[in-house]
């Protein structure tokens, strides 16, 4: 199977910053607004909801692979810096989606498509996400609250919330990603 262009693009900006220890010193990119963000997954065919219960009990958003659904709960009114992560969390988990193609019910971790690519080592990778969720000063709760789930599942979760606090990247690799033909 050839490498994508989206995999070439996680190759350089995963890439780059695993072998330099460059994390969250790539240039910024220009941030999107809200509104563009969740317009921009509209239009990748991803519905999206604004508002009431999202998910179980607690849960503040939640994405429906498969079902290509986005849903930004109540809760996250009142709090514009946590909703801007939430939803950089959950756009995340639409590269993901992406990565297998949007019309499938499955997703592939970023891991695994910059395995397939084979240009980074696997402790480079491991630490790049390492990195992230060490800057943000959340691994022990990722640890704690990914644990029970699943490898795949898990592997998807600690990608999102490592990069949930880099909304240029995730924007980024959404459009890289996502891009329709």
């Amino acid at each position: 199977m050839p490498v994508s262009a989206a995999a070439r693009c996680l190759v350089w900006l995963l890439g780059g910053a695993a072998v330099l220890g460059s994390v969250g010193r790539a240039a910024p990119l220009p941030l999107q607004d809200e509104a563009q963000l969740l317009q921009q997954l509209r239009s990748l065919g991803v519905a999206v909801q604004l508002g009431g219960v999202c998910g179980g009990p607690g849960q503040l958003a939640t994405y429906n692979m498969g079902a290509n659904r986005l849903c930004l709960g109540d809760a996250l009114e009142a709090e514009p810096q946590e909703r801007s992560k939430v939803l950089h969390h959950e756009i995340v988990h639409v590269v993901q989606d992406c990565l297998d193609g949007l019309e499938s019910p499955t997703s592939r971790s970023l891991l695994d498509g910059l395995r397939r690519a084979g240009t980074l080592s696997e402790r480079q990778l491991n630490g790049f996400f390492l990195q992230h969720l060490r800057d943000q000063g959340n691994l022990r709760h990722v640890v704690a609250t990914t644990a029970p789930l699943p490898q795949d599942s898990r592997q998807r979760e600690v990608e999102a919330y490592a990069l949930q606090a880099d909304p240029a990247l995730v924007q980024h690799l959404l459009r890289e990603s996502c891009a329709r033909p």
